[in-house]
């Protein structure tokens, strides 16, 4: 997490406080729940219908027992000024479940064109599913009280429904070091159905996954400030097809996946370990002040990684940590831009001065090309022919002509399409990424 110099804003209402700030009084005053302004806690089943248009006046809650429904069609605004934020608790349910042509929109109160990243905070999922907290329980980022703990023991808990979502313009700075993702998925069971998701525009992570178990499919993270997809605290749920396009303008370590088992790389369990087929990982194109990787995998991480495109990171993996222990396999990585590197940097420096360099050697010799290069592994560095991933406010991801060769099978267990045996997001002739749910305006 990073400061962007948004200016900070608290909250205490209803008990609630941000964490780092003081008891000082709401900026905007919240509105009632009898109009189109949600504030305070939601706790009895509610509907938001698409012939409104709905605000969140300040950070909102969906209390246990409570199922907030959202039509097909509804646009929900929020601004940094009231730190406009949904948070589903755990034993609570959102039901977004929008279509391709009528997809439900998290936006910004900001007029269209006046509209940037960080001008209201974002979604965020809490669940009763495993993590690897002692305990079992962990308070989400940046905000306290009661309700805002995740973590269980119920790997097939049920959040609800978030389907054809677009979020856009988010990512509010909390406090100092803290700002909110596009959307979070804390604790998160299987139970849980994500498909077509979309984030753009925001100043932190788009998908961040803290622990639980839950599968999405169809998503879709451009222009971000820092990680399209960041795992932690024992994540070890299934996605497919993911794309990432990475903001050229923004000068900072922002990598396509960031992985940790947890902050201390400890081996506490269950080990972060997702599996992942068919993502395309599309970076900056261009080298920057601060490193960014296709894969930043480390602090004990483990996790598969199948039939995935990485290309315009200054490198495509990073292994960090002597226990970290991913597997890559039928993948491509193409177009590094660092100067000499082609999968990784080479890291041959040992002194602690040298820490935070990228030659710096943080995993006890792991030899990443090797491992890049393994035969077994089935990886290459063969150019993808992607039509055009770095077109600002148009990417094309599809490759020239499908990248069946080589490509491994997606296993038959029920998530999975099986019937993916290519590498990357797409096909050549692939159009889930279009429709009225997507939108890649440049900023």
């Amino acid at each position: 997490m990073r400061i962007n110099g948004t200016i900070l804003f608290c909250s205490t209402a209803l008990g609630v406080v941000l964490a780092g700030c003081s008891d000082a009084a709401d900026p905007v005053p919240p509105g009632n729940q009898g109009d189109t302004t949600l504030s305070g806690s939601i706790s009895e089943d509610r509907t938001l219908t698409a012939d409104k248009e709905w605000t969140l006046g300040g950070v909102v809650f969906v209390e246990a027992g409570a199922t907030l429904t959202i039509e097909p069609g509804t646009v929900i605004k929020g601004a940094a000024s009231s730190l406009g934020t949904l948070v589903v608790e755990p034993g609570s349910r959102l039901m977004a479940q929008g279509t391709a042509d009528a997809p439900i929109v998290f936006t910004s109160q900001a007029e269209p064109g006046d509209r940037l990243a960080g001008d209201w905070g974002g979604v965020i999922l809490l669940g009763n599913a495993p993590i690897n907290v002692p305990g079992g329980k962990a308070q989400v980022e940046g905000i306290t009280g009661e309700g805002t703990q995740y973590g269980g023991d119920d790997p097939d808990d049920s959040s609800g429904v978030v389907e054809y979502v677009r979020i856009e313009y988010s990512g509010v700075q909390l406090s100092p070091d803290n700002e909110i993702n596009g959307i979070t998925f804390a604790g998160v069971g299987r139970g849980t159905r994500v498909d077509h998701v979309m984030v753009h525009h925001t100043t932190d992570d788009c998908f961040e996954f803290f622990g639980g178990t839950v599968d999405a499919k169809h998503l879709l993270c451009a222009y971000n400030g820092d990680d399209g997809v960041d795992w932690d605290l024992g994540y070890t749920g299934r996605l497919q097809y993911v794309a990432v396009v990475q903001d050229a303008s923004i000068a900072d370590d922002a990598n396509g996946f960031e992985a940790d088992n947890d902050g201390d790389a400890t081996q506490n369990r269950p080990i972060s370990s997702p599996t992942i087929y068919n993502a395309t990982l599309c970076g900056q194109n261009k080298v920057v002040d601060k490193q960014q990787y296709g894969m930043l995998l480390r602090r004990s991480t483990e996790g598969t990684v199948v039939n995935t495109v990485i290309t315009g990171f200054e490198a495509c993996v990073d292994v960090g940590g002597a226990l970290t222990d991913p597997v890559a396999t039928s993948s491509i990585c193409h177009g590094s831009t660092a100067p000499g590197v082609t999968i990784a940097y080479e890291e041959t420096d040992t002194d602690e001065a040298s820490k935070g360099k990228p030659t710096y050697d943080d995993d006890g010799g792991f030899d990443e090309v090797a491992w890049w290069n393994d035969p077994a592994s089935g990886n290459s560095v063969t150019d993808p022919g992607l039509a055009n991933c770095f077109r600002a406010g148009d990417p094309d991801f599809r490759p020239a002509v499908t990248l069946s060769e080589g490509a491994a099978t997606p296993p038959e267990d029920g998530f999975f399409d099986a019937s993916a045996t290519y590498i990357g997001a797409f096909t050549a002739d692939d159009g889930w990424a279009t429709g009225a749910w997507v939108s890649f305006e440049a900023r």
